[in-house]
């Protein structure tokens, strides 16, 4: 009665509802602990006779509440009635006057306490089941009606939870178990809800970690039981419920407990869990599985061949269908990927047998493709590249790179170059995690593998960018071989590279291939030595003047690939025809050869390597650089002036200058000086521009030293002023400004 007057005071809003409140909290507490338990339980039974929304039949709601007319009750006041009903009786529970008294009975009220568990289960099952009814039937119309529903629902787990904290430990097991077998569907996942909460609350160490344990044979049984067909759906959120459960229980228990733990892994590897057909299941029972395999480690390596298969059937038909992959195709992908993590990270060594349908799935392109779903593809690409790195740390490499070398040779030639690319850089990540003592051993077979690699970029049939992207990806895993290695072994495979890349041999046949492109052929025969070169570079980017004499073996290739690039002749133009057509246009080589003389030179801080006849060797092709126009393949004619600019002032100058700092001596600075000076006397307004950069660059790295040439350099500089090109002519008026700056006067009275 009292409950139904604060219902009233509610809805109209009064002030004294605080007052009823208290005062029919307070006229409960004057009840023995067993009649207020019933007074809840009677509450809770009340609320879920109540219907969804108003009635039209009045004679069928007459009587449901003995204390309140629901006949007349609108949609409005059944939901305030809810709350009241739900927020006495989570005041009543969480009370102190109420547990004094409960604590006093020291037991005798369990059978109470479980029911009244049992009875709020239902009611929430109930709830949302009205909760559903009347959002579909539009009867949510109003902000105020969605929230009250929403408050309701709150409530009803508010007073679950505050009935489960005043259960011992073992009477809430009991009644869990008991709810576990309950014919309503929704009441067995609540309890599987129930129960995780309190797996993960109990410690480990204690006493209470025995009696929490009881619960696993049950909810694994519910993890194991057939799906329900009566209901699909709530029974795959059992099973999936049931699970969670038990990676919860392995998380905190399993490596305290590992025989309890170890059994459960038979029974979520059965059909209808991890063999089960639905993704969602077999998604839970794999996470289930990662945590099992994380905390129990090698325990459960005699049972690998029972689940791993199954593991390895659901990561092979989520990666074939990625392309169309749906949310529960990539979740289930997910999960098996974070399974296999768990078992490369806990038993690797044993994983031999089952290495080729991996890499055949970890290293597809389409795991890396973009589609719908975004954001659970990065997930799913985040995790294998996990599983590779755990691969690479963990396999023996007796076992990996075998399987490496195999997948390349038969899945990615036939696949193609960005399989390929993927395995390759797996390869190099491999090489980059050996022990030292297994890089001893296969440091060899790993060079010869990357040289290969190398080769099939080579095919002027491969797609420029794919050609292009493989390259580097093969060029990134060498470098992590390579950086590895002590001097002794470094030295001779530096000249075995070095042989390999001056050597002339025929072009690889590559399954990819299409059609051979003519254009590219210049660039697959150069494909060697541009690689060679551009290992070397990066090899001084990190290891700098300890590379330095290893560069003596390659200066006669640096000298004669100069020599090939360079024209002696005032331009290319101005020679023979024949001569003209076979001369190279600057390629990705001639930029590796021309940054290696500047690296080279740059590290070279005793003058070892750059001595006086190496700079004599050297200066004249590296002057004759300026006059090659030739326009590089797919280069328009109307950009060709400023693809050449481009080119001086960000490979030749830089070289050049940096030649005549290491050099050090003004009779070195005049012999250089000579030669590009007397290229601005080209015919060829581009030539004699370029020949300025170099000048300018030339007085930016030496500065006030280089002034001793100014009196040489000044009728060059003169006869430019009068350039027809204008934009030699400014580039001229740029170099001046340029030597004024360091000479602190100005130079017209030289220049007249």
């Amino acid at each position: 009665l009292l409950l139904e007057k604060n219902v009233a005071r509610v809805l109209k809003g009064g002030r004294e509802t605080d007052d009823v409140l208290a005062f029919t909290l307070s006229l409960t507490h004057e009840l023995e602990a067993a009649q207020q338990l019933q007074c809840v339980e009677q509450v809770l039974l009340d609320v879920a006779a109540l219907p969804a929304d108003a009635v039209k039949n009045t004679e069928l709601a007459a009587g449901i509440v003995q204390y309140a007319d629901v006949a007349r009750m609108s949609g409005g006041e059944l939901r305030t009635f809810r709350l009241v009903a739900l927020d006495y009786a989570h005041q009543l529970l969480t009370s102190r006057q109420f547990g004094s008294k409960l604590g006093a009975l020291q037991g005798a009220a369990d059978a109470q306490l479980s029911g009244t568990a049992q009875t709020q289960l239902q009611l929430i099952a109930q709830l949302s089941a009205q909760h559903a009814q009347v959002e579909a039937g539009g009867l949510l119309d109003t902000d105020v009606a969605a929230r009250a529903w929403k408050q309701t629902v709150q409530l009803a787990y508010a007073v679950l939870d505050d009935v489960n904290a005043l259960m011992r430990l073992q009477l809430f097991v009991s009644t869990v178990v008991q709810l576990l077998g309950h014919d309503d569907l929704k009441v067995r996942r609540k309890a599987l809800a129930l129960a995780n909460t309190r797996l993960s609350e109990v410690d480990a160490r204690t006493a209470d970690a025995d009696d929490v344990l009881k619960l696993l044979a049950p909810v694994a049984a519910v993890a194991a039981a057939e799906l329900d067909t009566s209901d699909e759906r709530e029974s795959l959120a059992c099973k999936q419920a049931a699970l969670l459960c038990v990676a919860t229980a392995a998380r905190r228990f399993a490596a305290a407990r590992p025989t309890q733990f170890t059994d459960l892994v038979a029974i979520i590897s059965g059909a209808h869990s991890l063999g089960a057909t639905q993704a969602a299941v077999a998604s839970a029972a794999m996470v289930a599985l990662a945590v099992l395999c994380d905390q129990l480690g090698p325990r459960l390596i005699p049972m690998l061949p029972t689940y791993l298969p199954l593991v390895l059937k659901h990561l092979r038909a989520a990666t074939a269908q990625l392309e169309t992959a749906s949310a529960d195709d990539l979740a289930l992908l997910i999960s098996a990927l974070s399974s296999i993590l768990a078992i490369v990270e806990n038993m690797g060594a044993f994983l031999a047998p089952s290495l080729a349908p991996l890499l055949l799935c970890l290293l597809s392109p389409a795991l890396r493709s973009e589609g719908e779903h975004a954001e659970l593809r990065t997930q799913a690409q985040q995790k294998a590249d996990e599983v590779l790195v755990a691969m690479a740390n963990n396999v023996p490499a007796r076992q990996l790179l075998p399987a490496q070398f195999a997948f390349y040779q038969r899945e990615a030639v036939r696949q193609g170059a960005a399989t390929a690319e993927l395995a390759v850089a797996f390869v190099g990540r491999t090489a980059a995690a050996l022990p030292r003592a297994q890089l001893m051993q296969n440091y060899k077979q790993l060079f010869k593998f990357f040289l290969s690699v190398f080769d099939a970029a080579r095919n002027p049939g491969v797609e420029l960018g794919a050609a292009q992207a493989l390259e580097q990806a093969t060029l990134d895993a060498f470098m992590r071989l390579v950086v590895r290695l002590s001097e002794a072994l470094f030295r001779p495979l530096f000249l075995t590279f070095a042989e390999w890349a001056a050597a002339s041999a025929p072009v690889p046949a590559v399954a990819w291939a299409a059609k051979k492109d003519a254009g590219r052929s210049q660039h697959a025969e150069e494909t060697r030595l541009r690689v060679f070169y551009r290992a070397l570079n990066e090899l001084y980017e990190k290891l700098r003047s300890i590379l330095t004499p290893y560069y003596v073996q390659v200066m006669d290739t640096t000298v004669a690939q100069l020599k090939r690039f360079g024209v002696s002749h005032a331009s290319i133009e101005a020679q023979e025809e024949a001569d003209r057509h076979e001369k190279a246009a600057p390629s990705a080589l001639w930029t590796a050869v021309l940054e290696s003389v500047r690296l080279s030179s740059l590290h070279d801080t005793a003058s070892e390597l750059w001595t006086e006849d190496a700079c004599r060797r050297v200066f004249s092709p590296l002057a004759d650089q300026l006059p090659n126009t030739k326009p590089v393949a797919g280069e328009k004619p109307e950009d060709a002036y400023d693809a050449y600019i481009s080119r001086v002032r960000d490979t030749l100058a830089p070289a050049a200058s940096q030649l005549m700092a290491t050099a050090g001596n003004d009779a070195m600075w005049k012999m250089l000086n000579q030669f590009v000076m007397l290229k601005s006397r080209s015919d060829f307004a581009c030539v004699r521009h370029g020949a300025l950069l170099v000048l300018q660059a030339c007085y930016e790295k030496l500065g006030e030293e280089y002034l001793i040439l100014l009196p040489e350099t000044i009728p060059y500089l003169a006869e430019l002023l009068e350039d027809d090109d204008s934009r030699v002519e400014r580039a001229t008026h740029e170099t001046i400004r340029l030597i004024e700056s360091y000479l602190g006067e100005s130079l017209q009275s030289y220049l007249r």
